[in-house]
């Protein structure tokens, strides 16, 4: 996909930026970042075609992303006392659609998320579609989505976002 070396640029730091709130545990910043109707996704199939035909480990809304940023801000849940950290790698950057004129992005990456809490540390893999929007000349999450390696697998506490 042909976009000029400056926009690439832009979503290329847009990807990094949002990974650095994660790890800061800067929720109030990170979900900032989404759209009005901007969803966060991760599906519980490989090549899931939807979020409301299959079920998924998330798919939040404006309205479920505002109860788990709730959440992970809590000092009441007990499964995130000790305050996870996380370490989010964000590689292999590739812009699979643009629709310049409307201001739209999709983009394909690569991630691996560390995430450690009392008991140890997790490892997570997989591949983030972000589709992206100009809005007032910034860019926000329409949707993001989160493809695990393992997604065909048990999958034990995800404490962080991914």
């Amino acid at each position: 996909m042909a976009i000029a070396p400056a926009t690439y640029f832009e979503l290329s730091q847009f990807l990094y930026r949002e990974a650095a709130l994660l790890d800061a545990r800067d929720w109030t910043g990170w979900g900032a970042l989404f759209t009005p109707d901007g969803r966060y996704w991760m599906p519980a199939a490989r090549d899931q075609p939807d979020p409301v035909n299959h079920v998924s480990l998330v798919n939040d809304n404006a309205l479920l992303r505002e109860i788990r940023l709730a959440r992970l801000q809590s000092s009441d849940a007990a499964s995130l006392q000790g305050k996870p950290n996380s370490s989010h790698l964000v590689s292999n950057i590739l812009v699979t659609a643009v629709d310049e004129p409307a201001g739209r992005y999709t983009l394909d990456s690569r991630f691996v998320v560390a995430q450690f809490a009392s008991w140890g540390t997790r490892t997570f893999h997989g591949r983030y579609t972000h589709e992206l929007a100009r809005e007032a000349g910034s860019l926000r999450i329409a949707l993001k989505r989160v493809d695990l390696v393992d997604v065909d697998g048990p999958q034990g506490d995800i404490l962080t976002l991914l």
